[in-house]
């Protein structure tokens, strides 16, 4: 079945604020955990807001295959996430954070992403490459929110975003699936490639991209 004009859905005000949360909370959620992140994590209160956020998305997003337990200390936590996404084995870490990793020529991709970024105006913090998986889900979140362009603009390029320097993060689940994740990384990469892949959809059909996205 094809999306008509007439059905074709629109990004109304009210569904920007809980996609813009969901980036900034998986940005939040991928990056190296500090004491207050775990805090959060340990005592429900990440889980509850994230579920909250993806309550209110414009669309169903399969969430019932998910768990938020923290690991049992702090310290477990910082060395489950060094395991998966920094170094690994003698291969180097299962779950690479960067971009760049998954791409023939990372300096282009690099390259890129700053063209990407100045263009908007987004400044990345000094020392953080540009290709980490937390900063291009917070810059995301600020096009989500149609807090740097106006939202046609914006709409255009989070669909440029997702197809080009965030697809690589649907398969992040079934990387990880093969060194065995602590269940909070687990569904936190299941929960990544599903948000990312629906958002495609999504937004592709808000700017009439694929008249066959919904399908």
């Amino acid at each position: 079945m094809t999306t008509t004009a007439d059905t074709r859905p629109s990004i109304e005000a009210s569904e920007t604020l809980p996609r813009s949360n969901v980036y900034a909370q998986l940005s939040a959620a991928y990056s190296f955990p500090g004491a207050s992140f775990y805090a959060r994590a340990k005592d429900g209160r990440m889980a509850k807001q994230l579920s909250a956020a993806l309550a209110g998305l414009p669309y169903r997003l399969r969430v019932s295959d998910l768990g938020w337990p923290a690991p049992d200390t702090y310290d477990d936590m910082q060395s489950e996430y060094i395991r998966l996404f920094q170094v690994g084995g003698r291969r180097g870490p299962p779950c690479a954070l960067h971009a760049g990793h998954y791409t023939r020529d990372r300096s282009r991709t690099l390259q890129n992403l700053i063209r990407f970024y100045n263009y908007f105006g987004f400044r990345v913090v000094e020392c953080v490459m540009p290709d980490h998986l937390p900063v291009q889900l917070e810059f995301m979140s600020e096009l989500a929110a149609d807090g740097l362009v106006d939202p046609a603009s914006s709409r255009r390029a989070q669909a440029d975003f997702l197809r080009i320097h965030l697809a690589w993060t649907e398969g992040l689940a079934g990387r990880l699936t093969k060194v065995s994740p602590h269940p909070f990384y687990r569904s936190l990469t299941s929960l990544t490639g599903r948000f990312v892949a629906a958002e495609r959809r999504f937004i592709l059909q808000a700017i009439g991209g694929d008249q066959n996205a919904g399908r």
